[in-house]
């Protein structure tokens, strides 16, 4: 394996009028697109009965799997900027939607959290069976940078040989990130994301009217709240709080075995560096965490180099193919 100090970051300068965190993280999540993805859809069946949707690019090269951030999908633009790069590449794309993140309702009660990670092992099985003599990468953004790391460091089954690994903005710690977004300018974000929980559960109640109390889940104001009065007991945790921390991947991150490539924002509103894993754990050989002063959530938009974001983990991908 090729030295840790011997990969480096191009270097990061946002533009001027995306000084702030806010902007950064608003401008890449609403505007920043890429190009139009020639996606094709496939369909999972899981081994409990449910299912889940993979959007791929097909190409000749190296696989990509790319696991998106918290009620996103293989739309959100974080993703869809990384698959315009591999699909002008050439490479293969694999962009994963959680149970519900594809636009059609998943069939059991429950949908995903960070520590579920059957459908990305199944679909990483998926994707080395179609071709076992390729290199596969993977990525996560955010929530899917937890989840990624949960199943690269602690996965349910074996998993094939992946040749690197990246994590984006994780949020490796849970609970800081969660009540990070209850406070100030921050609060915008969990609104977004208590609302669409709220509304995929007014039509899971049609089918599922008796699983939990969905009074108290309608009712809840933030994330912290509604996994206190709903997720935890649902998963048979006393508090949010143990929930958070049997989900987080901080504690597990020494046990990856191959290369994995970190970035993080000092001034990520949603992954503040409460959330980052402390130097111990990051002792492991294969761990190559790299932070910048600005950058937000998930964008990192620069003012010198398009694509800087994508180019980055292209860059460790090719550091890691030989």
């Amino acid at each position: 394996m090729k030295r840790k100090a011997s990969f480096e970051l191009s270097s990061f300068r946002p533009p001027y009028y995306l000084g702030n965190p806010h902007s950064q993280s608003i401008y890449a999540g609403i505007f920043l697109k890429g190009d139009v993805v020639n996606y094709r859809r496939e369909r999972l069946n899981t081994s409990d009965g449910d299912f889940f949707d993979v959007d791929i690019v097909d190409g000749d090269g190296p696989a990509i799997v790319a696991c998106h951030g918290f009620e996103g999908s293989s739309s959100s633009t974080h993703i869809t900027r990384l698959m315009t790069v591999v699909q002008q590449l050439g490479w293969s794309g694999y962009a994963i939607n959680y149970r519900s993140c594809s636009g059609v309702m998943n069939d059991t009660f429950y949908t995903y959290n960070a520590g579920k990670t059957e459908d990305l092992e199944q679909l990483i099985w998926y994707v080395y069976e179609l071709n076992p003599t390729r290199p596969i990468f993977l990525v996560g953004y955010s929530f899917g940078a937890n989840i990624l790391a949960n199943c690269i460091s602690r996965p349910k089954s074996k998993l094939p040989i992946i040749s690197a690994s990246a994590l984006i903005s994780g949020n490796y710690r849970i609970e800081p990130g969660v009540k990070a977004m209850s406070s100030g300018f921050s609060r915008v974000y969990e609104e977004s994301f208590v609302s669409s929980l709220i509304e995929k559960y007014r039509t899971k109640r049609t089918k599922f009217p008796n699983v939990i109390d969905y009074d108290a889940f309608f009712s809840s104001k933030t994330l912290y709240e509604l996994d206190e009065n709903i997720t935890a007991p649902f998963f048979n945790f006393p508090s949010a709080s143990r929930f958070y921390e049997a989900i987080s991947s901080a504690t597990h991150l020494n046990k990856i075995n191959h290369p994995t490539f970190m970035l993080n924002s000092i001034d990520d509103p949603l992954s503040p560096p409460a959330c980052f894993p402390s130097e111990e754990e990051l002792s492991s050989q294969y761990l190559n965490f790299f932070t910048t002063e600005k950058g937000g959530h998930v964008a990192f938009v620069s003012r010198d180099i398009d694509y800087w974001l994508e180019k980055q983990v292209i860059r460790w991908f090719l550091f890691n193919m030989y």
